[in-house]
């Protein structure tokens, strides 16, 4: 009966998760949208930037190549926009023939920055691109780590030759509903006691032990599959359901295959505070969560990154719970994480299969090592005969 009901509450779990995640964010009413047309009219161009149009008349704002010594960078200031702590953003953002510098992070590149108020300014990547890539993501919600704080958009060339362009830019104030502020802690509570379920399901010898495996997990589940490391938040759909409808993708401007468009008359009075140029802000320091860091530094070791991810929690799980509950728990572990970057849109392909498999191989590694060394308890508390009858985990029954 109990297997029949874990069974039947994940997909209905599952299901409240991405019904709660879809309707974390709404739009803020009392401010405005802001994109590109906004943009034009309130801020002048900085040397080696230009405002131009596209064929259908849209805004388009391109920066050519600088020199090393002083690449080309465009702040942008969002006007009627107030401090802020999380903004929604549509953007696309293309390279032409942009050749990158001899940095691996000298390509163009989209940010913004947060000023908070009495505080120094953190910036946020939200996009890059070099030759002739298109970086475009139609629903991105990015937050401020310091609370409300005063968002100005970010433009930099920092290749050698080429041209970045900002074709389309919509920035909407968002703010966490009520689904977010309460009821994380419903799903919370309810992914734990289907977690506590399956740990304390058959013969155990207590519940200290099966609770904590259940605690482990749900900090594993949440750190690496929802929210997950990113720090950047996308929706488990197109978009999220309490925000616009994410732009129609458009065909290819001809304006980024044939020669620059006209140039759209700067504004007549300039903002006067706001700067004819600025400094690069050079390589930015990692975002995102330690996990990602880690594997950020050991790309060429991917392989071994999956095996140890998933070998140290089965191995845990393992001596707190028992053998085949560390498999059940780990086994939607690794579903849960892929299923999630799916609908995050990042996708799926053979290097998913590839990272599932050596998921499966930190688990069978962790199972083998939990073996020996049950082997070798039954050797000590035995007098060497490990033959003689003994639990199959430390304190836990299989």
């Amino acid at each position: 009966m109990r297997s029949l009901l874990l069974i039947l509450t994940l997909p209905l779990l599952t299901a409240a998760t991405w019904l709660a995640w879809q309707h974390r964010f709404q739009v803020d009413p009392a401010h405005p949208t802001v994109d590109l047309a906004d943009l034009v009219a309130a801020t002048p161009p900085a040397a080696g930037v230009s405002w131009e149009s596209t064929p259908s008349g849209q805004p388009l704002l391109a920066l050519k190549a600088g020199t090393p010594a002083q690449p080309v960078v465009q702040r942008l200031p969002l006007p009627g926009l107030p401090p802020a702590e999380f903004l929604l953003f549509d953007f696309k953002a293309q390279a032409q023939d942009l050749t990158p510098g001899t940095m691996p992070w000298a390509d163009g590149r989209l940010m913004i920055e947060w000023h908070p108020e009495g505080r120094q300014m953190e910036p946020e990547y939200l996009g890059s691109a070099r030759g002739s890539e298109t970086s475009e993501i139609s629903c991105l919600v990015v937050s401020s780590d310091l609370g409300p704080a005063l968002p100005v958009l970010r433009l930099e060339h920092l290749g050698i030759s080429g041209r970045f362009l900002l074709e389309r830019c919509r920035i909407t104030v968002v703010h966490e509903t009520g689904w977010r502020r309460y009821g994380r802690w419903l799903l919370l509570a309810g992914w734990f006691a289907w977690a506590a379920g399956v740990a304390t399901s058959g013969r155990t010898s207590g519940l200290a032990r099966p609770l904590l495996a259940a605690a482990i997990w749900l900090i594993c589940a949440t750190q690496w599959a929802v929210p997950g490391p990113w720090e950047a938040l996308r929706p488990m759909a197109a978009n999220f359901a309490r925000t616009p409808a994410p732009t129609a993708p458009a065909p290819s401007a001809p304006a980024v295959q044939a020669p620059p468009p006209a140039t759209v008359a700067p504004p007549a009075a300039p903002p006067a505070a706001e700067p004819a140029a600025a400094e690069s802000l050079g390589e930015l320091e990692f975002s995102g969560s330690l996990l990602l860091m880690v594997k950020d530094k050991i790309k060429r070791a991917r392989p071994l990154f999956h095996v140890l991810l998933f070998f140290f929690p089965a191995f845990v799980f393992a001596v707190l719970a028992g053998r085949w509950r560390c498999v059940f728990l780990t086994a939607a572990l690794a579903a849960g994480i892929e299923g999630a970057q799916y609908l995050f849109g990042y996708g799926f392909d053979r290097t998913d299969v590839l990272d599932l498999l050596q998921d499966a191989a930190g688990i069978g590694l962790a199972l083998l090592a939990h073996h020996r060394l049950t082997v070798w308890l039954r050797k000590r508390r035995h007098g060497g005969d490990p033959a003689s009858p003994a639990d199959a985990s430390p304190g836990q029954p299989t």
